[in-house]
């Protein structure tokens, strides 16, 4: 039996739910800051692949209240559409009045009225084989220390605020860097097999939707240049190797200009810096994610990996598709996990 939702939450899981069968990526319940302080959160972002050279957001505001003031949350809408860099906008909303759609049409804003959501209410059983974001959550926290290890809960919502700051190799580092801690507490935490592995999955689904979002830039190119950008991405980020250079030498100006023998202290770190960066594995899934075959399943992959994490009987990927667990083993040996190994311990959960 699932979890009680608020009349509010279950419209959102149930609107989740429609979203997905029609085709879309959905994350529900994603925050947005601006410079520090918490502005709100996106009741369900929406991501769709309808080509190589397209891709489109979406954002859905639900208001499931007895006054939803339509009129001023398509305002307000439209307006966190394009603080977020999305493309199109959904209001949902109780309000059966037809001059609230006329009025959404007016602005370019999609309106989801009552009649629309008094059939979507009657649909049963949509939480049967998922998990609530609720339930979600709720299982991170069975473990005690979560909080203290790193903040599992934390990691998963950064995750999700990640999407408004624009799709990124910045915000991509982050998926993957979550990912690979996420990877080695499935390691060694075996009492908490389980929900690492949820986590994981969930890390790595906006993972593959980043990269499906960058490679849409990258498709013009040819092989060899797309690894190219691909590596320079992974390994400097969205600054790429050029914007990190400026930025080093603005910063080491300073230690030339007032520390002693600043020139040698600048020209020593300068070098370790760049040694590291160099030293990064990210020729692997550099050349991996250029594969013309790779870019086609990443919205697949990312929905099935989406799937695992918050599938309500829980099961891992060692019987999911070909084209996820190679992904995933190009991972492994990007963070020099030993693949066996980690399939092991994987097996036993």
């Amino acid at each position: 039996m699932g979890k009680i939702l608020s009349k509010g939450f279950e419209m959102e899981e149930q609107l989740r739910n429609y979203f997905m069968q029609s085709g879309y990526f959905v994350v529900r319940g994603v925050p947005f800051a601006y410079k520090g302080f918490d502005v709100t959160d996106i009741d369900l972002w929406l991501y769709s692949r309808e080509s190589s050279l397209t891709r489109n957001i979406t954002i859905v505001d639900v208001k499931n209240k007895k006054t939803p003031q339509a009129i001023e949350r398509i305002f307000w809408a439209k307006g966190l559409a394009q603080a977020v860099n999305a493309q199109n906008v959904i209001v949902a909303t109780t309000e059966r009045r037809k001059e609230v759609k006329e009025f959404g049409q007016d602005l370019d804003v999609l309106v989801l009225d009552g009649v629309f959501l008094s059939k979507l209410s009657k649909s049963e059983g949509f939480l049967k084989n998922r998990f609530s974001d609720e339930e979600f959550f709720d299982s991170i926290e069975k473990y005690s220390l979560s909080k203290l290890d790193g903040d599992w809960k934390g990691q998963m919502v950064k995750c999700k605020s990640l999407l408004t700051k624009g799709i990124s190799f910045d915000s991509c580092n982050q998926w993957l860097e979550v990912s690979r801690y996420f990877a080695e507490q499935i390691l060694t935490k075996p009492s908490q097999v389980d929900v690492a592995l949820r986590c994981f999955y969930y890390s790595l689904s906006l993972f593959s939707i980043g990269v499906d979002f960058i490679l849409k830039e990258l498709s013009f190119l040819d092989h060899d240049e797309r690894i190219s950008k691909l590596i320079e991405g992974f390994t400097y980020g969205a600054k790429g190797l050029n914007g990190v250079t400026k930025m080093l030498s603005l910063s080491l100006s300073l230690v030339e200009q007032f520390a002693a023998e600043g020139k040698a202290i600048s020209s020593q770190v300068r070098s370790k810096i760049m040694a590291d960066f160099e030293s990064l594995p990210t020729g692997i899934i550099g050349e991996y994610f250029a594969k013309s075959d790779v870019g086609k399943i990443l919205f697949p992959v990312a929905k099935e990996l989406e799937g695992l994490a918050m599938n309500r009987q829980f099961r891992n990927h060692l019987e999911s598709s070909l084209e996820l667990r190679g992904m995933l083993g190009c991972l492994l040996d990007c963070w020099e996990i030993n693949r066996k190994e980690f399939s092991i311990v994987v097996s036993t959960s």
